[in-house]
This record gives structure tokens, C-alpha cells and sequence, in this order.
């Protein structure tokens, strides 16, 4: 055969679909072309066929009496045609399917409400120009099931950060946890109406020293974009709003979701959610306490479980919405797709992104991942406030992509033990087991509060907690090794050792190590390969 330029100037071969349609039969005979036989290039239009029909996973065997070499010039009376029947059938079958999905996707994706959260030109960006290219999505969870017709009132936030991508590539990310109950300045915003997801024409006025959540609760997340970066002083790029109770009631459109967690969620108050470690498939109840657990024994401090557990449901719903089968399952979808647009609320980012994101937030103990709070004290007024000098360390760090501070990389809070204030009980049927403990406790140089006996006994030995006292809980747990920690989360100032019948009496001087470790093993995120 001659050049390319050669063949192309001779026009589409006489037997190629551009020369006639693809139902006509091929001609009586095929004349040779000056730049090659007309069996080399059927030969050509046979191997190109053979490739994509195995691309799609089909085959079609050779003649026995077909030579591997070239051929006659007359090829059996209609075979070519056949071929590009099978050929055009596959690839209809292929791109029909291929384009049914996308477009599936893209209507599923079209219920997701938009949130209009972005403020990118706001003047409490600091150095705006330092942070191109980096990523800070805004992840807040809210659950309106607990206060039914009211705000959807957020029951976590954090910012997910990823630096600008590197030489090397590598963009390790960082999840910063703020508590909602935070004290903040509250700019002011647009008041936006929940059930209608809409911005209206009042202004919600700017007010002093409020808490973070009254900025969703009035403003929506227009308004908590705009709260988070005066805080913080970092430009959110994305905004992804999750409502737990409709994310719950979404599970049961995909036939329940599943998940896998490292201990037990027994909850205070919702009870043993999931009673034993590993595997389980959730349906919409249990999806929906498994995500909204905010008191669960063994818990990482600050919120950490609670987020891993919602984010875990949400890639479990997206997950098996996205896969390349139940796109093409039409009745489904179309259950999904309402519940899913009330349960998420989006700007700057797909369903795609939110499910990268959802897979990167459900285990935040895992390689390449941090995970840091906002250091905060105890407000006398309630809720917390923010520890000005250390949190203006951390918010630095993740503007400049630098090394977070140690005490809020996951590591051991600074505070010593005369800082604490320990209210001990005797929750066992061991007499003066309480005041011993005390005594033991006062002896490494721990405060002590209130000692007595428990209202009634348990098995096992607890401390009890505030949000506010996450870091005294870390330290106490790695001084009572036995004690499993149960967060309090509608109360402040508690910090109470309950001793089990079950305690093991054994009290050590507290260490350096992690409060997760010191109380010993739990299994790891890898028992749920």
C-alpha cells in the first residue's frame, strides 16, 4: 500500500461504511486499487473487527478453511457485511449504555440542591493569592430529626483541606473539626429559608459573640461559608451539606448500605446501634442512628467517630447509586433521586467529588490523613471558646501548608493533671472503692472533685464527658487504662470517673502516649478489609 496521504486521496474504500450504507450487501466483485488489494484491506477491516468485539468481550472464530495470510480477492458472498452488523450492534449496545449512564448520573445528580455557599471574593481571605490551588471543602452535617420543623441545626463541621498539588504530587489531607457550638462573630448574611433552600430578600444583621451554628441556623450555608473564613482566614472551594435523617431514609432506595466498624457502637442514648466489630449492612433505621450516634463508648475525642460513621453511609448510598449497574436500573433511581435531593445540599462539587470525598473522610485514622480540632476552653456562658494564640497557630499552618501544630495533630493535649477537676463514683459493689481511687488520683497530682457512690451499679468503668473537657478525657483515659471514654455532648464541665465492678484497679501516671492507645486495643479500620 501506498502513504497515507496516497490512500486518502483515493477515497473511502469501496466496500467501507462511508461508501455505502451499512444494510446494503457488499458488491458482486471488488476491483484492485493501485495502492493495494482489495484482500489487504479486508483483511484490515477483519482484524479492526475482531478487536473491538473482543474489546467488547465477545469473539468470532476464524474459518477452518480461512488462510492466516492474504486471501482471494472474492471474499465469501456477505461475511463482511455480517461482521459490521456485529460490529455496529456491539458498539450501539456499548455507547447506548455508556451514555445512558453518564446521562443517568447527570439527572440523579440534577435533584442535589445548590447550596450558593461560595464567597471567593470575601476580604477575610487571608492572602488569597498564597492559596490558589489549594482545596478547602466545607462539610457540614446537619440533623433535623432531633428538633422536627426547626433549622436544620448543624451537628458537625469540619473543613477538609487539601494543599496546592506539589512537584511530588502528594496532597496529604487534613480534616479540621470545629465545634459547632464554637463562639464566633457572625457576619452578616442573607436569611435563607431551609425547607425551600432559598436566600430571601431580609438581612440577618452581624452579631458579637454567637455561636458558629446560629450562622446555618439563620444565614444557611451561605452564611456558614462566610462564618468559617473570617474564622479561619481560609477560602472554602467547596460546600457539601448532608442531612443525616434524609440520608438515612435514602439507604433504603439502594436496599441498605454497608459498612464496617472497628468497635461496637453502643450509644447512651440510642442504645447498641451496631453490638459487635466488622461488617454489617444498615437499612434506613439503623443507617440513620449509625450516623447520628453522638455518644458512643470508645469514641475518638472531639466528634471524630461521628464523622467517620456519617461519611461512611453517604459513600455507602453514593457508592452503589454510582455503580456502573444500578445507573441502568431506572425504578431505582428514580426512588433515589428525591430522597437524595433532600439529603444533600452542594456547591462546586458532583456526585463524583462527593463521593471521593465521602471515601476520604470514613476513616480519618487512616495513612495520609490528619486529623485536628480547634483548640478551645470551656465558655462560663456555655459552649466553647476558641483558644485565640493555638488556633491562630493552626489556621496559619493549613494557609501555608505547614506542619499543624503537635498538640492538634492528633497528639496529647498540653494539659497537666493538676489542670483537671475529676468527679469520682463507686459504681461497683466494692465499699470505699471511690475514695481509694481518689486518693490514688490526687497522689499523681490529678484535681478531684465530688467523690460518691453511683446512683446505681454498672459493669463496666466509664469517664463521662463535655465537649469542652475532650482533652481532660484523653488524659484521664491514659491514667485509668480500663475506663471506656462516653462523650456527653449536650453538657459542659463534665469530667467523671465511674469505676465498674468489672475495674481492674489499675492506675498509672499518666503518659505521652495517645488516649486511644493507652486504654488499650481496638481493632483497626484494617480488620474491615
Amino acid at each position: 500500500p501506498g502513504p497515507p496521504a496516497a490512500r486518502q486521496a483515493n477515497g473511502p474504500h469501496a466496500d467501507s461504511p462511508a461508501a455505502r450504507p451499512p444494510h446494503l450487501p457488499p458488491p458482486a466483485a471488488e476491483p484492485r486499487s493501485p495502492n493495494g488489494t482489495a484482500a489487504e484491506a479486508r483483511r484490515i477491516d477483519e482484524t479492526l473487527t475482531r478487536m473491538t468485539l473482543a474489546h467488547a468481550g465477545l469473539a468470532i472464530e476464524r474459518r477452518p478453511d480461512e488462510p492466516e495470510e492474504e486471501q482471494d480477492d472474492r471474499p465469501p458472498r456477505g461475511r463482511p457485511g455480517l461482521l459490521r452488523l456485529a460490529v455496529l450492534a456491539v458498539a450501539a449496545v456499548v455507547v447506548a449504555a455508556g451514555g445512558a449512564g453518564w446521562g443517568a448520573q447527570r439527572w440523579l445528580g440534577s435533584a442535589v440542591r445548590p447550596a450558593a455557599a461560595l464567597d471567593p471574593g470575601s476580604g477575610a481571605i487571608v492572602d488569597p493569592a498564597h492559596q490558589a490551588g489549594a482545596e478547602n471543602v466545607l462539610v457540614v452535617a446537619t440533623d433535623r430529626a432531633a428538633t422536627p420543623g426547626a433549622a436544620a441545626h448543624p451537628d458537625t463541621v469540619v473543613v477538609a483541606h487539601l494543599p496546592a498539588t506539589t512537584a511530588a504530587g502528594a496532597r496529604p489531607l487534613t480534616v479540621l473539626s470545629i465545634p459547632t457550638d464554637l463562639e464566633v462573630s457572625r457576619p452578616p448574611c442573607e436569611r435563607y429559608d431551609a425547607a425551600s433552600a432559598v436566600y430571601t430578600a431580609d438581612t440577618v444583621p452581624a452579631q458579637a459573640r454567637t455561636q458558629l451554628a446560629s450562622a446555618l441556623d439563620l444565614g444557611g450555608p451561605r452564611c456558614a461559608t462566610r462564618a468559617v473564613q473570617q474564622l479561619t482566614g481560609l477560602a472554602i472551594t467547596r460546600y457539601v451539606g448532608i442531612d443525616v435523617d434524609k440520608l438515612g431514609a435514602a439507604v433504603d432506595a439502594v436496599s441498605g448500605v454497608r459498612v464496617c466498624t472497628p468497635r461496637a457502637v453502643l450509644d447512651a442514648t440510642l442504645g447498641p446501634v451496631v453490638p459487635t466489630p466488622g461488617p454489617v449492612v444498615l437499612d434506613a433505621r439503623r443507617a440513620t442512628d449509625y450516623a447520628s450516634a453522638a455518644a458512643v463508648a470508645g469514641d475518638p475525642p472531639a466528634g471524630q467517630g461521628r464523622v467517620e460513621r456519617q461519611q461512611q453511609v453517604l459513600a455507602g448510598v453514593l457508592g452503589s447509586a454510582l455503580s456502573d449497574g444500578r445507573l441502568l436500573d431506572l425504578p431505582r433511581l428514580t426512588a433515589l433521586r428525591p430522597l437524595l435531593g433532600q439529603a444533600l445540599t452542594t456547591d462546586g462539587a458532583d456526585l463524583d467529588q462527593v463521593l471521593a470525598l465521602a471515601r476520604s473522610l470514613d476513616d480519618l485514622r487512616a495513612a495520609g490523613v490528619t486529623f485536628a480540632t480547634v483548640p478551645t476552653d470551656p465558655d462560663p456562658a456555655g459552649g466553647s471558646a476558641l483558644r485565640a494564640t493555638d488556633a491562630g497557630a493552626v489556621f496559619d499552618a493549613l494557609r501555608t501548608d505547614a506542619a499543624l501544630p503537635v498538640t492538634t495533630a492528633g497528639q496529647r493535649s498540653a494539659l497537666k493533671p493538676a489542670d483537671l477537676k475529676v468527679q469520682v463514683r463507686n459504681a461497683s459493689e466494692r465499699p470505699g472503692l471511690a475514695a481509694k481511687i481518689a486518693d490514688t488520683l490526687r497522689g499523681l497530682g490529678f484535681g478531684v472533685g465530688d467523690v460518691s457512690n453511683a446512683a446505681q451499679p454498672t459493669p463496666q468503668t466509664l469517664i463521662r464527658y463535655s465537649p469542652d473537657q475532650t482533652g481532660a478525657a484523653e488524659l484521664l483515659a491514659a491514667t485509668v487504662p480500663a475506663a471506656t471514654t462516653v462523650p456527653d455532648p449536650g453538657a459542659t464541665g463534665v469530667l467523671q470517673l465511674v469505676l465498674g465492678r468489672t475495674f481492674d484497679g489499675v492506675v498509672r501516671a499518666p503518659t505521652s502516649a495517645p488516649a486511644e492507645t493507652a486504654a488499650g486495643s481496638s481493632p483497626t479500620p484494617a480488620d474491615c478489609g
